[in-house]
């Protein structure tokens, strides 16, 4: 990877969030993009909302000394990142934007490898009201997303979490070119769900050739019951593992990414999770 994104909220300080996109910036040698985007969704709404002129202008006022309040704490956040890049020795850019946050970072996702989401910064945009934007964000993406939990990048393992789609192929073949030298490294979970035992296939062949050859200590390991109970227990019981998944596809949504199995997975905030579409 030469080029990481790191979506930068309010919330710089919580956890390790840094620490943890250093230490992938570091192993992969790449250049860590600091995204610090101002929500200016609010102000366009109120303007063409309008209203009552004195609704209207104490109203301004009070997202006038928001929005400033705002752009402060952005300021600060980015000579935080500035100072902890050079102390951490870390190539880094900064970019600065205005405007809506999920259209902001699906633009600068054209151009990157790989973008990094605290959980913190996910659900504050995925609050109720906004799940649409957040699955707009996921879809549209460019490049592939690893959410990162506030403690922890140091992956136990991996689960490759395939359902037959294209689209979880499309993960399992991003996650391998982005992260080529821990395959050899990690454990290898290929992970497949049927609903009762009799449904269970034997994996193709030549997929099972391709993975052998990409990944050094591969497992399929094949459950029974729903993707949005068997995959997080599997996860946990496991420990720290990095789960694979496949998003939005064009055509509709991927089995394992429906809404109850993604809930269950992203909204702890507790797993790894690497998401591509």
């Amino acid at each position: 990877m030469d080029k990481i994104l790191l979506v930068v909220d309010q919330s710089i300080n919580a956890g390790d969030q840094l620490d943890q996109a250093f230490r992938l910036a570091r192993e992969h040698h790449a250049v860590l993009t600091g995204v610090f985007v101002q929500d200016l969704t609010l102000v366009d709404y109120y303007t063409v909302l309008g209203g009552e002129p004195v609704y209207y202008e104490h109203t301004f006022e009070v997202i006038k000394e928001s929005m400033n309040e705002s752009e402060k704490k952005t300021v600060q956040n980015i000579n935080y990142f500035v100072e902890e890049c050079k102390k951490a020795g870390i190539r880094f850019r900064v970019h600065f934007q205005k405007g809506d946050p999920v259209s902001e970072l699906v633009s600068e996702s054209r151009y990157a490898d790989l973008m990094l989401m605290g959980y913190h910064a996910y659900n504050t945009l995925s609050m109720e009201g906004d799940q649409q934007l957040v699955k707009d964000m996921l879809s549209k993406s460019r490049c592939p997303m690893l959410l990162l939990p506030e403690r922890g990048y140091n992956p136990d393992g991996v689960a490759l979490c395939y359902d037959g789609s294209d689209s979880s192929l499309r993960a399992i073949e991003a996650f391998y070119h982005n992260f080529r030298p821990n395959c050899k490294e990690w454990p290898v979970y290929f992970l497949r769900v049927f609903e009762k035992a009799d449904l269970i296939e034997p994996v193709e062949d030549s997929l099972l050739e391709l993975l052998n050859l990409r990944f050094k200590n591969l497992q399929v390991m094949d459950l029974i019951g729903k993707p949005k109970d068997e995959i997080p227990y599997f996860a946990a019981q496991k420990g720290n593992l990095l789960v694979v998944m496949g998003a939005y596809g064009g055509s509709g949504i991927a089995r394992f990414f429906s809404g109850s199995t993604a809930d269950h997975i992203l909204r702890t905030g507790t797993q790894l999770t690497y998401i591509t579409h």
